[in-house]
């Protein structure tokens, strides 16, 4: 008897397995068309940072090469048209021109703030004249600004700059136009139902990073350490001018002692003369005239006594001279070890004094 033949199995989809791939096929494409917007936007939010951030840092080199913040953008043209409120200067800063970033600017830091700050040097010294107008200038009139707590206008926050994306990417200024909300603006940071990026800073955050504080106190600094040179380079030059002073009383002195050793001498020549004087007296007495060799004896008598004491003058005009002439070497001395003294302290305040003056120039700059 013959059996059948085995059946051969079929090929294909079976219906729960079609079903299966069907369903996972809808779940993919509804997650695919769910996160292809939010990865879209991702991106956008990630592009407008990386653009605001990129308009920070060109802000900032601005500052430092022109000492001050540059107006806003009015016509759109990317030149500063001297407003406060606009477009960033795209053009001015060195930016794209495809950025279309919302600039709003505290008046008081566009033009150049003039010479606010000079550090106090000596005013006696010609060559420490600081009059220079700088970045230095532009960090004193953010730390007045960061005082006076003025808010900008429409924020009501004292800030020194706000930037605000208009979600533009492109040349298209009548989209960016329409984009921009200016009365919706808000701080960063704040809830808001824009996707639209935004930074600001303040004037003492703006100050932080130009490192003003640092930059005025180490050219402040460069200055009191100049100053304390100077008064005593002052000081060591009226002590040079009293050991000068010194130095011709310790050769007068010796000019006296010289003077007093010349007279010894001469009251040692009158003693040594009477005593010839009296030893002649002695002799013209002799043979023996009592009154003639009396009156020798006499003189004779007074001659040792005035030889004794014009000796001894002799001796400590001598010793005073000596002294007067040391007196004069050390007064000479100690002038030498002054003047040494207080060519260190000139170089000490010329060195401060330099480097101050270069602090000062710098600015802003490394």
């Amino acid at each position: 008897m013959r059996r059948p033949a085995p059946r051969t199995p079929t090929t294909g989809f079976t219906l729960v397995e079609l079903a299966v791939a069907l369903a996972i096929a809808a779940l993919l494409t509804v997650l695919l068309f769910t996160l292809l917007p939010l990865g879209s936007k991702v991106l956008d939010a990630e592009r407008q940072q990386q653009e605001l951030a990129q308009a920070e840092q060109a802000l900032l080199g601005y500052m430092r090469s022109n000492g001050h913040l540059p107006s806003a953008d009015a016509d759109g043209n990317g030149r500063g048209t001297g407003a406060a409120d606009g477009w960033l200067p795209v053009a001015d800063l060195g930016l794209p021109s495809r950025m279309r970033i919302h600039y709003q600017v505290q008046p008081r830091l566009v033009p150049s703030p003039g010479n606010l700050f000079d550090p106090l040097l000596p005013e006696a010294d010609p060559l420490a004249i600081a009059a220079n107008s700088n970045g230095l200038d532009f960090c004193m009139q953010l730390l007045l600004e960061q005082r006076s707590s003025v808010p900008l206008a429409g924020l009501g926050m004292p800030l020194a700059y706000y930037l605000g994306h208009s979600g533009m990417a492109g040349h298209g200024r009548a989209e960016a136009d329409a984009q921009w909300k200016p009365a919706a603006q808000s701080m960063p940071g704040t809830s808001t139902a824009s996707d639209l990026a935004t930074v600001a800073a303040g004037p003492g955050e703006l100050a932080s990073r130009l490192s003003c504080t640092d930059r005025l106190a180490r050219t402040q600094g460069g200055a009191q350490a100049a100053q304390s040179a100077w008064s005593s380079l002052a000081m060591t030059k009226f002590n040079f001018e009293f050991r000068e002073f010194d130095i011709h009383i310790a050769e007068t002195t010796r000019d006296q002692a010289s003077v007093g050793l010349a007279l010894a001498v001469y009251a040692m020549a009158e003693a040594i003369t009477n005593e010839a004087i009296a030893i002649t007296l002695l002799a013209s007495g002799w043979p023996p005239d009592g009154l003639t060799i009396s009156a020798g004896a006499k003189q004779l008598a007074k001659s040792v006594v005035s030889i004794a004491k014009a000796a001894k003058s002799l001796a400590g005009a001598i010793k005073t001279l000596n002294e007067a002439k040391d007196a004069v070497d050390d007064a000479k001395t100690r002038r030498d070890q002054v003047r040494n003294f207080m060519n260190k302290v000139d170089t000490l305040y010329q060195d401060a004094r330099d480097t101050t003056l270069t602090l000062d120039r710098a600015g802003l700059n490394p």
